[in-house]
């Protein structure tokens, strides 16, 4: 799926290519571990700019941490308090392996200053994600993924899971699709391949409202999103999108790491009970342009690149190490 996404939003070949294939958590990350260190080996960077959450990020910090490479962790300071998720570990190590943190919102800065981490520079950037949808939201305004796959626009809700606390539990998967199954109009599911195999082995089924759909592009996940009533997920990304697009989430979780978005009155937590599930889609319909223009600015002004830029700047300067 990577070599799709350099397709779509044009980026360059990557210099590098660890090839890193399917196998377990602690077998990718080793493996990412020792050849990134031969290739820090072979040209140590300045900096390395480590951006999220997976595995393959906490990866890229102990290897760093290990040759010497100062990190700038990006996406820095999120916190959902939940430790049964890998990502909220990975978040929290990254943080205190780095050097300088790169912070989407004010709460993220708070949550590492609480913690006493003790990176030298703290920086609210914003969302580099905010600014990778604005540049490709003039594309995403001309395609119409809904009418592509069958959905009438606003006539639909648009739905993705994938995380394992969700999706391995046959018992949490089988109370999401069936509350979502009780919605008077149809879903767009995208099933992503983890999700597609656990249906399979569980042998679920799912209500005839629900169509599901391969896994999207970025441009017509955002054509979705857009195109939707509101969004049902587990990703904290979509939860994202969905907001600057302005249209509400059913966050099917207990926790999350974006609470902004919450406490703006944008998104509601379910986790993957059934009643709450059906009572948060009638709370969407309440959802009106508030809560999307009064913290329009939670995630930054759409400048967190050039931010980003500045700030590695100043950094490398500090050491001695010139400009990027």
């Amino acid at each position: 799926m990577n070599r799709q996404f350099f397709s779509e939003l044009d980026l360059p070949a990557p210099e590098a290519d660890l090839n890193v294939g399917a196998g377990t958590a602690i077998e990718q990350v080793s493996a990412i571990i020792g050849r990134l260190g031969t290739l820090f080996e072979e040209g140590k960077p300045d900096l390395a700019i480590v951006p999220g959450d997976t595995n393959s990020a906490l990866a890229a910090g102990v290897a760093c941490s290990k040759s010497g490479v100062p990190i700038a962790h990006l996406e820095s300071g999120c916190r959902s308090g939940d430790f049964r998720m890998a990502e909220e570990v990975n978040r929290r190590l990254l943080d205190h392996m780095s050097q300088v943190l790169l912070c989407p919102t004010t709460r993220c800065v708070r949550n590492v200053r609480l913690e006493r981490v003790l990176a030298g520079t703290v920086e609210d950037v914003g969302d580099t994600m905010y600014d990778s949808l604005l540049r490709f939201l003039p594309k995403v305004e001309k395609i119409d993924a809904p009418g592509k796959f069958g959905f009438e626009d606003g006539g639909f809700a648009f739905m993705t899971i994938h995380r394992a606390e969700t999706v391995d539990d046959r018992e949490a998967l089988g109370r999401v699709l069936g509350a979502v199954a009780g919605f008077p109009f149809p879903v767009a599911f995208a099933v992503h391949p983890r999700t597609k195999a656990r249906l399979r082995e569980f042998q679920i089924s799912t209500g005839s409202n629900l169509k599901l759909l391969d896994p999207l592009t970025y441009k017509e996940t955002l054509s979705m999103v857009r195109g939707s009533k509101f969004v049902v997920t587990d990703s904290g990304g979509l939860q994202k999108e969905a907001y600057w697009l302005g249209r509400p989430s059913l966050i099917v979780r207990d926790v999350t790491e974006w609470g902004e978005i919450v406490d703006a009155g944008a998104a509601f937590l379910v986790g993957t009970d059934p009643a709450k599930i059906r009572a948060g889609y009638k709370r969407t319909a309440k959802v009106g342009r508030g809560p999307f223009s009064k913290s329009k600015r939670i995630f930054g002004r759409g400048d967190a690149s050039a931010k980003v830029a500045r700030v590695a700047s100043k950094f490398l300067r500090s050491l001695g190490r010139g400009r990027v």
